[in-house]
């Protein structure tokens, strides 16, 4: 797991390298703002809870694009930004009561969130289409935690993590694809989907026998990109 996370961060380091060295360049470098709708799901294994189901949850994204086109169909892309990946428990079977509200127990977390990944394009040049493959990291920055016990009693208070059992560091893999339009030289519109799919354990190996737990991610956001290429142009 050491060796996939050290790939991840190589991986990263090359991505914003990348950019760097050819903004110093004749470039297509494209900066802009994105938000829209994330859906969160958790990998587990409910054997050891009986009487329990996961459900998704949905929430938000933000973010501000980077983006620089090596050429005419392949670019870079990253991406830091906020993201909330939620989930909830819900008892079932016998803890049901009529007229009362049925246990459960839903985790709202917040990330600091920063995808990359190449961007392969094509279409005419006014709107074209595209295909995102890379990948993630986060840090788990916050959470909340909320629902109605078994006495049907309610809360709704912060979690506080535990460095010796919280993983609060993410990375996984991103495909993505979507569509952009051109409104101008200056300017364009973008819309598209992703699906992160975390490789990293919500938990630390704090203890045998331990059940992992996964996000698995999916958003649907819309975002404008500007062009600043002359601000970067060798005279």
């Amino acid at each position: 797991m050491t060796k996939l996370k050290n790939s991840f961060k190589v991986f990263f380091i090359f991505m914003f390298s990348s950019v760097v060295l050819h903004s110093q360049n004749d470039c297509n470098l494209y900066l802009g703002f994105s938000a829209g709708y994330s859906n969160n799901s958790l990998t587990t294994s409910v054997g050891y809870r009986p009487f329990m189901a996961y459900e998704s949850q949905g929430s938000f994204t933000v973010g501000l694009p980077v983006l620089y086109n090596v050429n005419d169909w392949f670019g870079l892309y990253a991406e830091p930004g906020v993201i909330q990946k939620n989930y909830k428990w819900t008892r079932t079977d016998f803890y049901p009561v009529v007229d009362e509200p049925t246990p459960y127990h839903k985790v709202a977390n917040t990330y600091l969130h920063l995808p990359a990944a190449g961007r392969f394009s094509f279409g005419p040049s006014n709107i074209r289409g595209f295909l995102m493959l890379g990948g993630y990291m986060g840090y788990w920055m916050s959470s909340n935690i909320s629902g109605v016990t078994l006495e049907r009693d309610e809360y709704d208070t912060s979690f506080d993590f535990d460095s010796r059992r919280d993983n609060r560091f993410e990375y996984g893999l991103l495909p993505g694809i979507g569509v952009e339009y051109k409104l101008n030289d200056f300017c364009s519109i973008m819309l598209d989907g992703r699906y992160y799919y975390s490789v990293s354990d919500l938990q630390k190996d704090y203890m045998e026998r331990k059940v992992p737990r996964y996000n698995n991610t999916f958003t649907l956001q819309a975002g404008i990109l500007f062009n600043f290429s002359h601000l970067f142009k060798s005279n």
